[in-house]
């Protein structure tokens, strides 16, 4: 299994490596989908699905439905580099499938937390 937390808000995501495969009918759809993983020669393949349809993609907050597959695949190029691409498969939302993105490694680096309460509006006001 891998296991992966996210900075922005604390989420994590589980990705499941043991081949099974993935649950046809889910009674509650996980907000992140449900991932799998598999090795194709040095790519690691995740595909996911098994979404709701009440979260979002990206932090620009672009919709999709619960149609939603996502196949990602990561390559490390080099010690501080891995290439990314994601194909995302949403008929009912979207038309261009693809992206690609390089991630970069931040050596030293600490994982901080985030908080975003300053000028938060949706807050009960407290005298």
């Amino acid at each position: 299994m891998i296991a992966i937390r996210y900075e922005s808000d604390g989420t994590h995501r589980r990705i499941c490596t043991d081949g099974r495969g993935l649950h046809k009918e889910i009674e509650q759809p996980p907000w992140l989908g449900y991932s799998l993983a598999r090795w194709e020669g040095d790519t690691l393949v995740v595909d996911t699905g098994g979404f709701n349809d009440k979260s979002w993609l990206g932090l620009m907050g672009h919709p999709h439905s619960d149609a939603l597959r996502i196949t990602e695949r990561y390559r490390r190029r080099d010690f501080g580099h891995m290439h990314v691409e994601m194909t995302l498969v949403d008929a009912r939302m979207y038309t261009k499938p693809t992206i690609k993105f390089t991630e970069e490694l931040e050596p030293d680096s600490d994982i901080l937390e985030t908080f975003c309460n300053e000028n938060e509006e949706d807050r009960t006001q407290r005298p």
